[in-house]
């Protein structure tokens, strides 16, 4: 019985037209500085910050960033909240999913410059987050989902992840035992997997509802949609 709907947050619910922050960031590096690159990235995304600011300074003496190199790199960060944008389905999907049971977030995401929650009307519809930063665990981490059944008190065969990403969001549910609804906007080829797996593939966020009352039902994912 699925009883919480888990949500991911980015190329999920919000999309954002600038791209990614964190790959924007490294055109401002040199190639021996982007070698490292990786560990940036990971610390932002599994450690919590108070701000840009404060993420891009702990890493100026170690890549031995210059003071443009940093300031660039925190202005990237500050206005690509603003550049978020909701996918419109999002807060309807939202809102009728929560009729059926509880949901939550799960992203692989930084703690700072995290506004777009509140001034995308998300933040009333989660009393659960779970963002990477402060979780200290990136998704298909099962230390991630763990995590999250501990947050919402619930067992494995109780929760649904809800993402675009087939390594992140549906491997790491499977690999977990949750059932995955895989978003997928651009209608890519669906990777191989167990044809017991209990996943459902769905082009936007608009069907969400409806599969998740059919699997509350008794039906299984391969019949979800009818």
């Amino acid at each position: 019985m699925i009883r919480a709907v888990v949500f991911d947050l980015w190329n999920t619910l919000v999309h954002s037209p600038g791209g990614n922050p964190f790959q924007r960031i490294a055109g401002f590096l040199t190639p021996e500085q982007q070698e490292t690159f990786p560990d940036m990235q990971r610390d932002g995304m599994t450690r919590s910050y108070p701000d840009a600011a404060a993420f891009v300074r702990a890493w100026e003496t170690p890549l031995n960033l210059s003071a443009d190199q940093v300031e660039g790199m925190i202005s990237i960060f500050q206005l690509s909240e603003g550049d978020a944008r909701l996918y419109p389905e999002a807060l309807d999907a939202l809102a009728r999913t929560r009729s059926l049971g509880r949901v939550a977030l799960l992203s692989n995401t930084q703690s700072f410059d995290m506004g777009l929650l509140d001034s995308l009307g998300l933040s009333d519809h989660f009393r659960v987050k779970g963002l990477s930063a402060d979780l200290g665990f990136l998704k298909p981490d099962a230390s991630a989902f763990e995590a999250m059944q501990k947050k919402l008190g619930l067992f494995p065969g109780e929760m649904a992840m809800v993402g675009d990403s087939w390594s992140d969001d549906v491997e790491g549910a499977l690999n977990a035992g949750w059932t995955a609804l895989w978003v997928n906007r651009k209608g890519k080829s669906r990777p191989a997997h167990s044809p017991d797996a209990e996943l459902v593939e769905v082009p936007d966020l608009g069907l969400v509802p409806e599969v998740v009352e059919r699997l509350q039902a008794g039906a299984r994912c391969s019949t979800c949609l009818g």
